[in-house]
C-alpha cells in the first residue's frame, strides 16, 4: 500500500531510502490491478511509434481500435490529472509516456 501511495503522490512511509533497500534486492511488487493491461498496450504503443516514428494514435485507428481508445484515454485521464483531480493516469504513467513522445494534445 505504502508504494502505491508514493506512486499516486500521496504521502507514504517508504522513503526513497527504504525503496532504494528493496530495489537493490531485486523486490518486485505486486501490479496493481489493471496496470498488466495498462503495460501491454504501452507496449503496443511502442511497437506502433517504432513503425511509423511517433505515438500519434487517431482515436478511431483501423488497424488497432483497442490502442485507439487506449490512447485517446490516456490524454482524457492526463486533462484530470492535471486539473488535480482523481485519476488513473499516475505520475510514473505520465515519465513513461514522456520518455517515448507521446503526444497529450493532438492539432486537428
Amino acid at each position: 500500500m505504502e508504494h502505491k501511495n508514493r506512486e499516486d503522490g500521496n504521502i507514504s512511509t517508504l522513503t526513497d531510502e527504504r525503496l532504494e533497500q528493496l530495489q537493490s534486492i531485486g523486490f518486485r511488487w505486486a501490479k496493481r490491478r489493471g496496470q498488466v493491461r495498462w503495460d501491454e498496450k504501452y507496449g503496443e504503443l511502442i511497437q506502433h511509434a517504432n513503425k511509423v516514428g511517433n505515438c500519434h494514435v487517431p482515436t478511431k485507428y483501423k488497424e488497432n481500435t483497442a490502442l485507439g481508445r487506449w490512447v485517446s484515454t490516456q490524454r482524457a485521464e492526463y486533462k484530470t490529472f492535471c486539473k488535480g483531480e482523481k485519476s488513473s493516469l499516475t505520475a510514473e504513467k505520465i515519465r513513461r509516456l514522456d520518455s517515448i513522445g507521446f503526444a497529450w494534445f493532438m492539432s486537428l
